[in-house]
């Protein structure tokens, strides 16, 4: 059928549209809330630790409330391929037990990447003794970190938003 995407183009295409996307806004928008401020710390009441853990559950959540009604529609409208999730591949047996609820679905991907995440990020910077940003520094670390986020979960959000059901 004419217009009609796959799904491996839809997941590429949304994948840097969204790695892309998240990557400018939150380092643009670390910049003027930082810019000109003090150095942030791994901890105190500058730290860089409670803004990852909290961009961690904020920008899944959000992400999640964008992706999938966008391509659900898509895929009503026949746009785009809907897919049979395989219970024997890992990642598709995780999205079958997701809820059909949108918001509980975008709660279940802030809590994953906010428990997730949040370690697999702090504790290596803490390892390399990386305890402190400049205010600059910090925007360019989180535009990168948070495009790197958004990349990696569009695979699974769009999977949910096109499974058969």
């Amino acid at each position: 059928m004419p217009g009609r995407e796959s799904i491996n183009s839809a997941i590429q295409r949304e994948t840097l549209v969204s790695g892309a996307s998240n990557m400018v806004f939150n380092g643009l928008a670390a910049w003027p809330l930082l810019g000109g401020g003090a150095n942030l710390t791994f901890a105190g009441s500058h730290s860089f630790a409670v803004d990852v853990a909290a961009t961690a559950f904020i920008l899944p959540f959000i992400v999640t409330l964008i992706v999938i009604p966008l391509n659900r529609r898509k895929r009503v409208a026949n746009k785009l391929d809907a897919v049979r999730l395989d219970p024997a591949h890992w990642l598709e047996a995780r999205l079958l037990g997701f809820p059909n609820q949108l918001t509980l679905q975008a709660c279940i991907f802030g809590a994953a990447t906010l428990l997730l995440a949040t370690p697999l990020t702090l504790l290596p910077l803490w390892l390399l003794g990386i305890h402190e940003f400049t205010p600059l520094g910090y925007s360019v670390f989180k535009g990168v970190w948070a495009g790197l986020i958004a990349a990696a979960l569009t695979r699974p959000m769009l999977l949910l938003a096109v499974r058969e059901n």
